[in-house]
């Protein structure tokens, strides 16, 4: 065997032992006494509640100075910085796994502890991830995840713009943990923060803008024209467009990426805010529709829905057959679309200064989404309602209309 193979070799046991002893390593059994030395400072100030305190626990001096010498040997050894990441990670992801088991057996799983356990823990991860990689390693993994939230479009960024885009990419994270736990003390509530948050996005993606100039912020975003045409076609390869068609239906998802990012850059207090996003999105599938033909449109949108992909591959184990994927899909497309409308002319009387009994509103969607639910009861029975609803493909949640985000979590 060559000098190169024995030491790829060699390089290949000392990692699986290095690996190997961080895994028996860390999952030793902290002592009582362990717990003395004090916790590691997480991204927090606050104090847990009693049941937190009791039960929730960053790790331990110990446990951080033990798992960060592991990971500096296994640095040393040439072990790229990502696979520690993952080692990390790992670890960690057990390890509140672990403390998530206890304080839901503690607690009966009390949802209002668990809410500020997953918080404690959202605001804890970065600071552990530095303690164990060390302030470079973690900035490297670190701006990696940046890069693949943020810059979907891989454009290449000068050391300054990426530099400036981390900063305003932490500072909106930091914003929403600030959000979240704002909601959980009952200082905002779910709708105020949502459109809080929405006006946060609003502002950090102009200031991407700024920083980028409009087209090459829509490269980093995968919506400029050449990933634009590349995503759509790709999207309509069933449906085979002719040339000419494809052109069409071109020009009208660009024209609508271009309003729905004008609407999300304006204020969100408008009361017909929801209501011209719904607007959108219609127009742009009347469009499609029109280009393409009824049938054809139809056809690609049953392709392109995540529930109705869903019931096709399990149509056996869930008691279906084509006849009843096609009544669930069509029942479920007129509860939203109806109760959209519902919604949307309730929005309408309020913009126009007219009394509006929101009680009523929300009595008469609870009432049609009962209805709705009882009507596909009656049509497959009990049994396979409920593998569709366990599995999250009928759920009544009230439609909003549209999401701030400009995500409507349809392809089409």
């Amino acid at each position: 065997m060559s000098n190169i193979s024995w030491r790829r070799a060699l390089f290949v046991l000392n990692f699986g032992l290095a690996a190997t002893a961080v895994i028996l390593a860390l999952r030793k059994p902290e002592p009582a006494l362990a717990r003395e030395a004090g916790p590691v400072k997480t991204a927090t100030e606050k104090s847990p509640s009693p049941e937190l305190a009791a039960l929730h626990y960053p790790d331990t001096a110990r446990v951080a100075k033990q798992r960060r010498w592991l990971i500096d040997q296994l640095r040393a050894m040439g072990v790229p910085n990502k696979v520690l990441a993952r080692i990390v990670m790992k670890d960690l992801d057990r390890r509140w796994s672990k403390r998530a088991a206890e304080i839901s057996l503690k607690t009966r799983g009390d949802p209002e502890v668990l809410t500020a356990l997953n918080l404690e823990i959202e605001k804890s991860r970065d600071a552990e991830m530095r303690a164990a990689l060390g302030e470079e390693g973690f900035k490297e993994w670190d701006m990696a995840n940046m890069q693949r939230e943020i810059n979907r479009g891989q454009l290449e960024l000068a050391p300054a713009e990426s530099a400036t885009t981390y900063a305003l990419w932490k500072k909106l994270q930091q914003r929403d943990l600030e959000l979240k736990e704002m909601k959980f003390d009952g200082k905002i509530d779910p709708a105020g923060a949502s459109d809080q948050y929405a006006k946060d996005v609003a502002e950090f993606q102009q200031q991407m803008k700024t920083l980028l100039g409009d087209e090459r912020y829509a490269e980093s975003q995968a919506q400029g024209p050449h990933a634009v045409a590349v995503n759509l076609r790709h999207d309509l390869a069933n449906a085979n467009p002719t040339e000419s068609q494809f052109q069409d239906l071109l020009n009208a998802q660009q024209q609508y990426n271009d309003l729905r990012s004008d609407l999300a850059a304006q204020s969100h207090d408008d009361a017909d805010y929801a209501q011209r996003l719904q607007d959108l999105d219609e127009a742009r599938d009347e469009e499609f529709r029109r280009v393409l033909g009824p049938g054809v449109f139809d056809s690609l949108q049953k392709q392109q829905d995540p529930g109705y992909s869903e019931m096709k591959k399990y149509e056996a184990t869930w008691g279906l057959d084509d006849t009843k994927i096609d009544h669930v899909y069509s029942a479920l497309r007129y509860y939203q679309k109806s109760a959209e409308d519902y919604q949307a002319a309730a929005r309408d009387l309020a913009a126009k200064g007219q009394a509006v009994d929101w009680d009523a509103v929300n009595k008469g969607l609870q009432q049609f989404a009962q209805q709705t639910q009882q009507d596909l009861q009656n049509y497959l029975g009990q049994g396979s309602l409920d593998q569709l609803q366990r599995n999250g493909i009928v759920q009544f949640n009230q439609p909003t209309g549209g999401l701030p985000n400009g995500n409507d979590g349809r392809r089409f």
